[in-house]
Order: structure tokens, then C-alpha cells, then sequence
């Protein structure tokens, strides 16, 4: 008996995949950060997942929108 057994040959991605901080040549290519929370924390979750919520934005944007506000509010600047 001899069976060929069915081999798929892998798809190539149109782009490789970006590894971790890497590339850090553009203003797109920011390095990731994470943000830790502590355990009594939880608090911060929902206001996060509120602010989501009432934006209709990702993880992200809450945090981003907080520090546009407080660069507006600390340096006088109007950033878009």
C-alpha cells in the first residue's frame, strides 16, 4: 500500500510580519507599550471599556485622547 499522504503547501504573507520594536524608523513604526494594572485596579477596566464605549473607539483611543487633552492643558499647544 502506498499512500501519499496530502501535503498544503503554507501561503506567504503580502508583507512579513513586523517583528517587536522593530523598524523604528517612521512616526508609524512606534515602539508597543503596555500598560500595567495593579490588582485593586479593576476600577480603571471599566472606565476604560465605558470611555469605549461612549467614543466608539478602540483599546486605544481612550488613551490617546487623554494625553492629547493633558498636552493641550500643559503646554498651551492645540494638537489635532
Amino acid at each position: 500500500m502506498n499512500h501519499k499522504l496530502p501535503t498544503t503547501e503554507m501561503l506567504k504573507a503580502n508583507r512579513p510580519q513586523d517583528g517587536f520594536n522593530q523598524n523604528t524608523t517612521g512616526p508609524s513604526s512606534a515602539a508597543k507599550k503596555h500598560i500595567s494594572y495593579n490588582c485593586r485596579e479593576d476600577y480603571i477596566l471599566d472606565i476604560e471599556k465605558k470611555l469605549m464605549s461612549k467614543y466608539r473607539v478602540g483599546y486605544s483611543g481612550p488613551h490617546k485622547m487623554l494625553v492629547v487633552k493633558e498636552g493641550n492643558q500643559q503646554f498651551g499647544q492645540v494638537f489635532l
